[in-house]
């Protein structure tokens, strides 16, 4: 089962509260991503695992990569095949370009910082 929590942006200018626009679209795009991982049948039984995405200007994710593994080659694998060419309804102008990364399992926090 996916753990779902609160969202974090973080940035080497700010560790600040993300503006409200992109804590909305950090929050879709982390239902998002767990609805496809159920869907794929991802399971990740508790174990991390954290992915990085680029987000283009009409949400889609790019680049998409495992920046930490839940310890199997088999489930990161499935994972990345779920999440590519994920997208997300009216990314803030503030993300286009930047990264996010997903992290599912025990602590899941998605975040975002400029490119």
């Amino acid at each position: 089962m996916l753990s779902a929590a609160g969202l974090l942006l973080a940035s080497a200018a700010q560790a600040a509260a993300p503006p409200r626009d992109v804590q909305q679209f950090l929050d879709s795009a982390h239902r998002t991503a767990v609805v496809r991982l159920e869907k794929a049948g991802v399971a990740l039984a508790g174990r991390p695992l954290a992915v990085r995405a680029t987000v283009d200007g009409a949400g889609r994710l790019y680049g998409l990569h495992v920046v930490r593994s839940s310890g199997s080659l088999d489930t990161d694998a499935q994972a990345t095949a779920a999440l590519r060419r994920m997208a997300v309804e009216s990314p803030p102008y503030d993300l286009a370009g930047r990264d996010v990364t997903l992290t599912f399992g025990d602590a899941p926090i998605v975040q975002a910082k400029a490119p």
